[in-house]
């Protein structure tokens, strides 16, 4: 054996041991004696590779393709280098001559598909990873990520089929554990997410992600003291702000929190991720001209079909141009028939969505924004980072959130005397609430809302409850109180929205049962689309508001529909938000103090029909009447409140 052949077999075996130095050592001496050994070349440019010395991977993977442009090997590897480096189009062409080269070569099948994956060529994706599994059924990574497309395509039973088939090859391989308990979780089947993530941790591969997706499920679960525990195990692992937000959320959904408490943690968050952010805030530009038109900003995730759009919508069409420029910074990637009507309805639409919170916050400031609007607080998708660079002199909080940002940079929250009760609520906020007569929003029904159905109850001869809320607002307490309500109510049955056959429904029914109670009586229906969300409604004739955090756009939506709405009332604004519709449309009585007050109410409703069909034909029409739909009228409530806000502002020094 030669010299060079001893020193590439060397290499070769010191790389194979883990000790890459070395091997790098060794095929730099080699290359140095031979610079045509293109093994020696594509080696090193793979070792390279590794290590993260880009550039000098490249040139060796180059000079590798020079001596030997037909061994595909080198072309795919310089195809993984130029995809890390941002070149999608060379990183394609190195794919493609890899596979011209060698049509059956399975790895370089599934960079391709990956790269078209990542950007957004699903079907030419698909075809690659469906051309390597042909090739190789028993490779784990390629129904991985061709379980992931689907995923990513909403095409949920694949998806979930090609996890399992991933987990199954490899089963310590903890991905498609991972992203089945997301899944599941996404499609409402938190047991089924739990199991996954236990056996994930089994294989020990705890990590922030996993803590997360258990607290989402057991927060779907009603476990709320649980996913608190653990959305703040994830922490400790990985303090990020986002994350941070979900456990915020989270609070709202506990009945036995301290509100001082609450507003504790809300600090904390803001302590952790933007007083740092705030305190090294610029001057502003701004003219402080008092009575000047001003510019006002919405930021929101949600500038299409979304529940928050009920509210926000009808606001925005109605502003006067005379009184506010308006702006719209979208950080959505979806653009449907609502995003089209905002954007003809406003002065001005940024797309944010590829925009880092800096970058937004700049854009803000060169707008020369004067009031800048938050339409999410805590919840998924939120700027909030932007808000706290405090781009705009005067920042506002409103409609998405139900409780505080806990930011100094958030200067007003909009509110209203109900969900907030002057005197009550104020210490719980970081923010001046600002409470607009009346009622803190307006809204906006469908366009082609269906009509108010005669009450089913006095066709059945038996009366229907339901309920419309996202389950996860259903905790075992609620549940216990809707059955004890059926128990009560001869002949009754309870609609819910949740996952048909999954543990929603298996819960309800274990109970149900436990109480005697005809499990039939209680159904489960999936997550609807909007006009079938609406005629399952037409089927209901009492709708039971969950506890202790209300419901509101179901609320909006149910007595649209015709239909009362029983709720218990809270001491905070997430257990008493919903009460400003009921408020508005003389349906007070309906706002209960306690539970068992809560369950009278609904007895009560039942028991007299011919009242109850009354009350149904009357809602919509007090509904209509209300200052809940007098969209031009809020908008001045709202210009009027900003104009105060304005004008504290140019007298502040």
């Amino acid at each position: 054996m030669s010299d060079l052949s001893q020193l590439f077999a060397t290499a070769l075996r010191l790389a194979a041991e883990g000790q890459a130095e070395q091997a790098v050592q060794a095929y730099r001496e080699i290359v140095r004696a031979e610079p045509g050994h293109s093994a020696a070349h594509h080696n090193l440019g793979a070792l390279l590779q590794g290590k993260g010395d880009l550039a000098s991977a490249r040139a060796h993977y180059e000079q590798a393709i020079r001596v030997a442009p037909t061994f595909a090997p080198t072309h795919n590897n310089l195809g993984n280098l130029l995809r890390d480096l941002g070149d999608a189009a060379g990183a394609h062409a190195c794919y493609q001559e890899a596979l011209r080269l060698d049509p059956n070569f399975t790895q370089a099948l599934s960079n391709c598909g990956t790269l078209l994956h990542v950007n957004g060529q699903m079907e030419a994706a698909l075809a690659c990873y469906d051309r390597a599994l042909q090739l190789d059924p028993s490779l784990s990574i390629l129904h991985f990520n061709r379980a992931k497309l689907y995923d990513d395509t909403d095409r949920i039973p694949e998806a979930i089929a090609g996890y399992r088939e991933s987990w199954r090859l490899d089963p310590k391989y903890p991905a498609p554990g991972m992203n089945l308990a997301i899944l599941f979780n996404s499609i409402e089947e938190p047991d089924k997410a739990l199991e996954c993530c236990r056996k994930v941790l089994e294989l020990g591969a705890d990590c922030a992600m996993l803590r997360r997706t258990v607290a989402g499920a057991m927060r779907a679960m009603g476990r709320v003291d649980e996913a608190i525990a653990w959305y703040r195990g994830s922490l400790e692992l990985e303090a990020d702000p986002v994350q941070h937000s979900n456990l915020l959320y989270a609070l709202n959904f506990h009945a036995g929190l301290d509100p001082a408490a609450v507003l504790a943690e809300h600090r904390a968050w803001a302590t952790a991720h933007a007083e740092s952010l705030t305190s090294h805030a610029a001057p502003y530009t701004n003219d402080r001209t008092p009575d000047r038109r001003l510019r006002v900003g919405y930021v929101s995730p949600h500038f299409r079909e979304h529940a928050v759009n009920f509210f926000t919508e009808p606001l925005l069409a109605a502003h006067d141009r005379q009184q506010c420029e308006i702006f719209c910074y979208s950080d959505s990637n979806v653009c449907d028939d609502a995003t089209a009507r905002l954007r003809a309805a406003v002065d001005e639409w940024r797309d944010v969505h590829q925009l880092s919170d800096e970058q937004i916050a700049a854009l803000v400031r060169q707008d020369r924004i004067d009031i800048l609007v938050d339409l999410t607080g805590h919840i998924g998708g939120n700027r909030l980072l932007v808000f706290a660079r405090k781009p705009a002199p005067v920042q506002v909080t409103y409609i998405g959130y139900q409780n505080t940002t806990g930011m100094s940079a958030m200067d007003y929250r909009l509110t209203d005397d109900h969900a907030d009760p002057p005197g009550r609520t104020d210490a719980y906020y970081t923010e001046r609430l600002v409470r607009l007569p009346g009622s803190f929003f307006c809204y906006r029904p469908d366009d082609y809302a269906l009509e108010v159905s005669p009450l089913p109850a006095l066709g059945l001869g038996a009366v229907t409850f339901g309920s419309f809320n996202l389950f996860a607002k259903v905790t075992p307490r609620v549940i216990e109180t809707w059955l004890g309500i059926l128990a009560r109510v001869p002949g009754s049955r309870l609609l819910v929205l949740a996952n048909r056959g999954g543990y929603a429904e298996q819960q309800l029914h274990a109970r149900a049962q436990a109480r005697g109670i005809e499990p039939g009586r209680v159904e489960a229906f999936q997550r609807l689309p909007r006009m079938d969300y609406l005629r399952l409604m037409q089927q209901v004739d009492i709708s039971l508001d969950p506890f202790p955090f209300n419901g509101h756009t179901t609320t909006c939506d149910a007595v649209w529909m015709g239909l009362p709405v029983v709720m218990l009332e809270g001491q905070t604004y997430a257990s008493r938000f919903g009460g400003s519709v009921l408020k508005n449309v003389g349906l007070d009585g309906l706002m209960t103090k306690n539970v068992e007050a809560y369950a009278d109410a609904a007895v009560a409703l039942a028991a007299d029909l011919p009242s109850l069909a009354r009350l149904r034909s009357e809602l919509r029409p007090r509904m209509a009447a209300s200052c809940l739909l007098d969209f031009s009228g809020f908008a001045r409530r709202v210009e009027s409140a900003y104009r105060q806000m304005w004008i504290d502002w140019c007298g502040s020094r």
